[in-house]
């Protein structure tokens, strides 16, 4: 073997064989070819595709994937613990949705009803006393909006508190109450349902069902599940025919974090049933993997154009601050980070700003023109002082992660080629965010990488906008059939394509 036109010995070609396998692990680290592992699964048939989604990418040349960028709402933060009943909210740990039905935005909170430290020590005094965790009970309360950003806490008439049920509580319930609205259940007075994970030492879980989100049922005890000291994620799963918990599981090595050392570290484990009362053994599904610096703290997880995404909440043990990152998965078992130390709800840069110190992901709604990011946000450390805040990000439409070419002012041309994908309609849209001077082009390629068809440049940010092709071409005759793509960019981050009916 030669190296640089002289021969060299057995370590030398050793060494040069080392240099040319760190270069290719470098270019696929890049954004060259994804790794196909053992655990991947063939996309199915759909009509609409996330860049993000592994399975569907061949090759990828000049790019890379990276998440989306959020807009912080103007009016942030949207409310805070402001009500004698909230002296300390803590996580937060919300459920919004936006009811068609009533016209309202919803929101319910996890919050300490009672809090023996915040009570019993005024604001002006706090910088003279050490924070620490004191008696206290946990409740969920509840606030509507009608345009999603000015909040009001009715008063229910449901929960006493201190003599007066001139409240906004709704349940009594440990701090991780998690819930969800049941669009598949027949049943109306199960329409809402709510559950908090216990381990066997504590003898059970609990379940609740209401038929409004408001006048909960008697709680029912259930087998113990998993720790379950976090937000407790639920979902109805049509893929599964299941529901679906994402909670907190305590093990591993003891760490020497400043908490939690007799137990070990936080994991995300996943439970299922079929009922919402008999759930599977937890299972441990995602780990963080440096555990003794930053943990897994919570996990929101849903489903969106046939993959399954995770806002990962990730408590960093050493600067005692939490922020949010990005995962995926093809099937809510197998999870992979995307950007990994790239936050996709970033914190402030500005102590004391109101999401500075911690946040915590909420579930997000879809809206036809953007993708609301509720969160709940801290002004300080997690294990300090802090106030609470119910505070709001926006996303474009499939904007959670896209392939953007290389920043640098190179001329170079970057392109994703998809894996075989099933045209299911003759019409492909696509959703890109696009510079001035970029554009993306939409190339219809054969086995051989040919190229069969292209389309126009579309040099602008679009959303689900149809691709036009050259010369009259058109996908009708290829309906129903596999079809390859091969995306080129410049200047520009494509984050979905989809067949529109």
């Amino acid at each position: 073997m030669r190296i640089n036109g002289r021969k060299a010995g057995t370590k030398g070609a050793i060494a040069a064989m080392l240099l040319v396998g760190m270069a290719l692990c470098a270019n696929l680290a890049i954004g060259q070819p994804p790794a196909k592992s053992s655990d991947d699964q063939q996309v199915p048939n759909r009509d609409r595709y996330l860049l993000l989604d592994a399975r569907v990418i061949e090759r990828v040349e000049h790019a890379k994937l990276t998440v989306g960028a959020v807009r912080k709402d103007e009016h942030n933060p949207l409310f805070k613990e402001d009500k004698p009943w909230e002296p300390y909210i803590s996580n937060l740990y919300g459920y919004v949705i936006y009811d068609e039905q009533d016209r309202l935005y919803k929101c319910w909170y996890n919050g300490f009803i009672e809090s023996k430290m915040e009570t019993e020590t005024p604001r002006e005094k706090r910088a003279w006393v050490t924070w620490s965790e004191s008696p206290r009970a946990a409740g969920v309360c509840y606030a509507v909006s009608k345009d999603g950003v000015h909040w009001e806490k009715p008063e229910l008439g449901i929960i006493d508190f201190q003599g007066s049920k001139k409240n906004n509580i709704v349940l009594r319930a440990d701090h991780g109450f998690g819930m969800m609205k049941d669009p598949h259940e027949t049943d109306p007075q199960k329409r809402y349902k709510a559950i908090l994970p216990r381990p066997s030492r504590k003898g059970h879980s609990s379940v609740w069902f209401s038929p409004d989100g408001l006048h909960w049922g008697e709680e029912r005890r259930i087998a113990p599940i998993d720790d379950g000291d976090t937000y407790n994620c639920v979902f109805w799963d049509p893929t599964l025919s299941k529901y679906v918990l994402f909670t907190r599981h305590w093990g591993g090595a003891k760490t020497s974090g400043r908490y939690g050392r007799r137990l070990g570290y936080r994991q995300v484990s996943r439970s299922e049933s079929p009922d919402f009362v008999n759930w599977t053994p937890a299972e441990v599904v995602f780990k963080a993997p440096n555990p003794e610096q930053q943990q897994i703290h919570d996990m929101i997880v849903f489903r969106h154009a046939g993959v399954y995404v995770g806002l990962v909440g990730l408590w960093d043990m050493v600067a005692d601050r939490e922020h949010v990152e990005l995962a995926w998965s093809p099937d809510s078992i197998t999870w992979k980070w995307i950007e990994p130390g790239k936050a996709l709800i970033p914190n402030s840069r500005h102590i004391g700003d109101y999401d500075w110190g911690c946040i915590f992901a909420i579930p997000p709604i879809f809206k036809k023109d953007e993708i609301l990011l509720y969160y709940g946000s801290n002004d300080n450390r997690f294990f300090g002082w802090r106030d609470t805040f119910l505070s709001l990000a926006h996303l474009r439409p499939d904007g959670f992660a896209g392939y953007e070419d290389f920043p640098g002012g190179t001329d170079i041309t970057a392109a994703i080629t998809t894996t075989p994908v099933v045209a299911v309609t003759d019409s492909l849209c696509l959703s890109a965010d696009v510079a001035l001077s970029g554009y993306v082009k939409v190339v219809l390629i054969d086995e051989d990488n040919r190229k069969l068809a292209e389309s126009e440049l579309i040099p602008k940010s679009v959303t689900d906008a149809s691709v036009q092709w050259k010369d009259g071409f058109s996908l009708a005759d290829r309906v129903g059939k596999k079809i390859q793509l091969r995306f080129e960019l410049r200047d520009a981050k494509l984050y979905s394509f989809s067949f529109d009916d």
